[in-house]
């Protein structure tokens, strides 16, 4: 027990209250905080309600960036008690939920909100909205529903915002068919705009109508970003024969390899059937496409799961090798093959176009051959040393302090030589001032 607390036990209840008040008045926010803390103990809305007031009503015509961050780090803990209450909570609840929503969207609004951090609140308080609507207790009467759908087509259409767009499927299961066919109805008779076709793609989702979905994504696609939203919607409306079909066809669309998760569904999809020999095929065609360090490294996890790597090793190494230099040195170095990594990349890449990549290598190959990292270094302290940057500077600082250590360890020629060739730098830079000033304060001169 600490002073503080075995002070706190010698203390009467009056006492207690008379310092809570004094640290009220004293200490800035202790009073919201408790009232925070009171409403947590509470399960009254009417009290939640307040506190979603108190916290999230603007008070300025505009939050600058600073500012906008401030309003959601004050608002979080009264975000997150809404959340935490809506598992299961009276219907009496959805009300503030939706004020909450209304006004933290109305802050948003009046905001730079470059850092995401209030919209992450408006899509907190849209699930716990979600939640408590699928998960009233007692479940939400018919005219109670009603009211909710309209909320819902008025929040996204009201004209006030744009952007935050409630998903019908997270609510499905807390509303009727009559609900549902109000919100279809209402959705109907909606100018959606251009590009307006969330809504239709969730409700076709909702009716795992495969055809609807297809059409509200722009019909059969031309490119595997449309095809991978295709199968998302596919799969989450448990029409799994043509996720796998319309991924199939994506993967055939790609032409950039950036995106892996049509190839990753393919892939999980055959080992889940134990098609292991399938899913390495895919693996394989996939790096031969695109041979990055991803593909590769996926290659292998999936032969290994397979236990067969060791076929597929040799073959996958060449392919990184002559595609991907830089990534099989990495690769190698992994797996602690310096020396193959290092006289691979003596013949294959440049020092000074590749200079995190030698520095690794160095780094590797000092602890074994140090002088003949001393070359390397040299070259990169150069090249490091043409443009004129204080960043550059610094850098080159560092690559000399380490070169340094690593001459002396090599013996006293190479110290000697280190020694020449730092005054040869320094002699090169004496005409920039601020170059001298990093030096001296790395402790090289």
């Amino acid at each position: 027990m600490t002073p503080l607390h075995a002070w706190f036990d010698t203390l009467r209840e009056d006492d207690l209250r008379d310092l809570l008040d004094e640290a009220m008045t004293g200490v800035p926010g202790l009073t919201g905080w408790l009232d925070t803390r009171r409403v947590a103990a509470s399960d009254d809305p009417a009290d939640l309600l307040a506190l979603v007031n108190r916290d999230l009503t603007p008070s300025r015509r505009f939050y600058d960036y600073y500012q906008a961050n401030r309003y959601a780090s004050d608002a979080y803990d009264t975000v997150q008690l809404v959340s935490d209450r809506a598992e299961h909570a009276p219907p009496a609840l959805l009300p503030v939920i939706e004020r909450a929503i209304t006004l933290s969207t109305r802050a948003i609004l009046k905001s730079d909100d470059s850092s995401g951090l209030q919209g992450d609140l408006v899509r907190t308080l849209l699930d716990a909205h979600a939640t408590a609507a699928r998960t009233a207790s007692p479940a939400l009467t018919q005219p109670e529903q009603t009211r909710l759908v309209k909320w819902i087509v008025k929040y996204r259409y009201g004209g006030a915002q744009d952007f935050f767009d409630p998903d019908v499927v997270a609510y499905a299961p807390g509303l009727s068919a009559k609900s549902i066919e109000q919100y279809r109805n209402a959705i109907a008779g909606t100018d959606l705009g251009t590009y307006g076709q969330y809504p239709l793609q969730r409700l076709a989702v909702l009716d795992r109508d495969r055809d609807a979905i297809i059409d509200t994504h722009g019909g059969e696609p031309k490119n595997a970003m449309v095809a991978k939203s295709i199968v998302e919607d596919l799969e989450e409306a448990g029409l799994h024969e043509d996720a796998l079909a319309y991924a199939r066809l994506g993967v055939d669309l790609d032409s950039r390899g950036w995106d892996h998760k049509l190839i990753d569904f393919l892939v999980e999809d055959a080992v889940a059937h134990d098609a292991s020999t399938k899913a390495v095929g895919l693996r394989r065609s996939w790096f031969a496409r695109f041979p990055q360090s991803s593909s590769f490294a996926a290659l292998r996890e999936t032969a290994e799961h397979a236990g067969v790597w060791h076929r597929e090793r040799s073959d996958a190494e060449d392919l990184l090798s002559r595609r991907y230099p830089d990534g099989f040195v990495r690769y190698l170095l992994a797996e602690d093959r310096g020396d193959e990594a290092w006289e691979f990349a003596s013949s294959r890449i440049d020092p000074v176009s590749s200079v995190d990549i030698w520095l690794s290598l160095c780094e590797r190959r000092a602890v074994t051959t140090p002088a003949d990292t001393l070359p390397i270094y040299r070259a990169i302290v150069q090249q490091t040393l043409v443009v004129t940057d204080k960043r550059n500077y610094r850098s080159a600082a560092e690559i000399l302090k380490q070169m340094r250590i690593v001459a002396q360890t090599a013996g006293p020629e190479h110290e000697a030589e280190f020694t020449v060739f730092l005054a040869q730098m320094v002699e090169q830079n004496r005409r920039r001032p601020s170059c001298i000033e990093v030096l001296r304060k790395a402790k090289l001169l």
